[in-house]
């Protein structure tokens, strides 16, 4: 009966020391899983924070671009209504050099140099006009 009590209780110790083998084993491993789960996340996290300094960065440049842009068509705006302006005095000085110069040519055309000549002028034909 000893043999048999013996040969009971080792059996009992021994599926006691197997289970807490089995417990622990089991334990490690969802020791592993719990820590490659939090590498996951922290892994996850890192890449959610390089993409948004990724778009922090777009954002900023993104902003500068609109800055810069609306300088150069402030500028350019600018620059068009300086040349209008400046095409528009030239364009006055061109006219007026032309004026002047159908009025040379048109009183070369009436001058006579003999002192006996009727067509000789002998005042301005158009009195509202300075004589040349």
């Amino acid at each position: 009966m000893s043999e048999t009590v013996l040969t009971s209780i080792l059996a009992i110790v021994t599926a006691l020391l197997a289970g807490v083998n089995v417990f622990q084993f089991i334990f490690f491993r969802a020791t592993k899983k719990k820590y490659e789960a939090e590498a996951k996340v922290a892994e996850t996290q890192a890449e959610q924070g390089k993409i948004d300094l990724q778009q922090d960065q777009y954002d900023y440049v993104n902003k500068q671009l609109t800055r810069i842009q609306n300088e150069y068509y402030d500028l350019a705006d600018k620059y068009r209504k300086s040349m209008t302006e400046h095409l528009q005095e030239i364009d006055n000085k061109c006219n007026e050099i032309a004026t002047l110069k159908s009025k040379i040519a048109y009183l070369k055309g009436l001058r006579c140099y003999r002192s006996e000549c009727a067509q000789r002028i002998r005042e301005n034909p158009n009195p509202t006009e300075e004589a040349i």
